[in-house]
C-alpha cells in the first residue's frame, strides 16, 4: 500500500507538474486546477487510472499469480530501485554546485547517500535477478512513450 500511495502522488504531482509546463497529455486539461478543493482534479483522476493499470499488473503478476513469462516481476519494489539510480546524478550535480556548503554537507554527505544508492541497486540485482533486465524494458518502453508526447507537444 505504500508503493500505492507514492505512485499516486507522484502520478498526480508528475502530471500536473508537465501540464502546467505545457507537456505531456493534453496540458490544457490537466493543467486545470479545481477553484473549490484546489486540487488538479483531472490530473488526479489520469493518476488514479495509472495506479489502477500498475495495481492490476501488480495483482495479476504477484498476488494472483495467474500471468507467466519474462514479464511477471515485482512491480512494488523494482520502481523503487530506480529512483536509487535517479538519485546519484542529483547527488553529483549537488557536490559540485554546492559551493556555499561546509566540507560535511558538500561532500561527505552526498558521498554516503550515493554509496547508499549503489548498495540499494546491488541488492535489488542480487535479489532479483534477470527480472531487473524485464522491469528495465518496461521502463524504457514507458519513457519512450513519454518522449514521443514530448515531440509531440514541442511541434
Amino acid at each position: 500500500m505504500g508503493t500505492m500511495n507514492g505512485l499516486m502522488l507522484g502520478c498526480v504531482r508528475g502530471t500536473y507538474a508537465l501540464a502546467v509546463r505545457g507537456r505531456g497529455p493534453a496540458p490544457e486539461m490537466f493543467s486545470q486546477v479545481d477553484n473549490a478543493s484546489n486540487m488538479p482534479a483531472n490530473s488526479s483522476v489520469l493518476g488514479l487510472l495509472y495506479c489502477a493499470a500498475w495495481g492490476l499488473y501488480f495483482y495479476l503478476a504477484n498476488l494472483a499469480a495467474t500471468w507467466t513469462g519474462p514479464f511477471v516481476f515485482d512491480s512494488s519494489e523494482l520502481p523503487i530501485v530506480t529512483i536509487y539510480a535517479m538519485y546519484i546524478p542529483i547527488f553529483i550535480v549537488w557536490r559540485k554546485k554546492a559551493t556555499d556548503e561546509n566540507t560535511v554537507r558538500r561532500y561527505v554527505l552526498p558521498g554516503l547517500a550515493i554509496a547508499g544508492s549503489l548498495f540499494m541497486i546491488l541488492a535489488c540485482l542480487i535479489g532479483h535477478g534477470i527480472a531487473n533486465l524485464w522491469y528495465l524494458i518496461v521502463f524504457a518502453f514507458v519513457m519512450l512513450i513519454g518522449a514521443l508526447f514530448d515531440r509531440r507537444n514541442k511541434k
